[in-house]
């Protein structure tokens, strides 16, 4: 099968990221059936499919008779045993629970097609623990998209220890149809590569605040000022590559020896957790969100990477 070939898809899971999922293969042409036990998470999560699609329409970033079709195209489920007749592909967005994941994988193994891949949207669970729920292990791979997903182009496709080399590259051929920057994770470790990058940085983060040598805002600020500018475009490897390697292996000589090593979330972390002071969803983490504040951030968020996105179609097409 190629990636050319697939017609029908399911997405398991209406929460944070189905959704959005569905609308990308939606609006690659895909009969999509997007499936959720609760009637009303269905509903909220295609009335928040049709708002992200505007966002993407007033960034001269998809057309309205598009964004119309795609709609039209999903098909909003409460039962498996329909979005899972004669489907090609299916992809999970469950909650990351490794149990749960098996057990819905192994309903997935019995309802779909013998030759249909199943894929997670884990963010780093075990695929190969995932996999081994069902019998067929060599069909079952990751494919973890960012959030938001209507906007991050990166997408994870990660394979387990038995997962096929030709069920990897369907994935990744059809991340790429569907518009997306797909990498493939060849070996199956926790986090996969963005989560461990991201995490790399805030375990730093959170000792540099910790240890009072600088606020959470300049904390935030060197990144977002600083290394993140480039890293938007050019990634960490090229950046040390365009500064000399050179330069690069002499400072690893003693900056690395005294970066934080911890293994169990710091002091400062914990205590806001213990306080229920979650971030955005609480009103109040590191910063305040009052909700006026919270949409201002989002909105500005959304818009610059609607600008990184932009200029990221623009170098693949030139």
């Amino acid at each position: 099968m190629k990636a050319m070939d697939i017609a029908r898809v399911a997405v398991v899971g209406a929460g944070t990221m189905g959704p959005g999922i569905a609308g990308e293969f939606a609006r690659a042409g895909c009969d999509v059936r997007l499936v959720d036990l609760s009637p009303h998470i269905l509903q909220q999560g295609m009335e928040r499919l049709a708002a992200a699609q505007e966002v993407l329409i007033e960034a001269e970033l998809l057309s309205r008779q598009k964004a119309e079709a795609a709609l039209k195209s999903i098909r909003p489920l409460t039962s498996l045993e329909t979005a899972c007749d004669q489907v090609q592909l299916l992809l999970e967005a469950v909650p990351e629970d490794v149990a749960l994941k098996q057990r819905v994988f192994r309903r997935f193994d019995a309802l779909c097609p013998e030759d249909a891949v199943l894929a997670s949207n884990t963010s780093g669970l075990s695929i190969t623990e995932i996999a081994q729920a069902t019998e067929r292990p060599q069909l079952v791979a990751g494919m973890h998209f960012w959030n938001p997903p209507h906007i991050m182009p990166l997408v994870e496709v990660t394979k387990g220890k038995e997962t096929f080399d030709s069920t990897a590259e369907l994935l990744v051929d059809m991340c790429r149809r569907i518009g997306k920057r797909p990498i493939l994770v060849r070996h199956d470790i926790p986090g996969f590569i963005g989560n461990r990058l991201q995490y790399a940085v805030l375990r730093e983060a959170l000792h540099l605040l910790s240890e009072g040598i600088a606020s959470a805002e300049d904390i935030d600020v060197a990144m977002t000022a600083g290394p993140g500018l480039r890293y938007g475009l050019l990634g960490p490897l090229r950046t040390a590559d365009l500064g000399g390697l050179d330069i690069y292996h002499t400072i690893t000589k003693y900056l690395l020896a005294e970066l934080n090593s911890d293994t169990s979330p710091p002091a400062v972390l914990t205590e806001l957790v213990e306080k229920g002071r979650l971030g955005a969803k609480t009103g109040a983490g590191f910063y305040e969100y009052p909700k006026e504040e919270l949409n201002r951030i989002i909105r500005q968020r959304d818009r610059v990477l609607l600008g990184f996105l932009r200029v990221l179609r623009e170098e693949e097409a030139g």
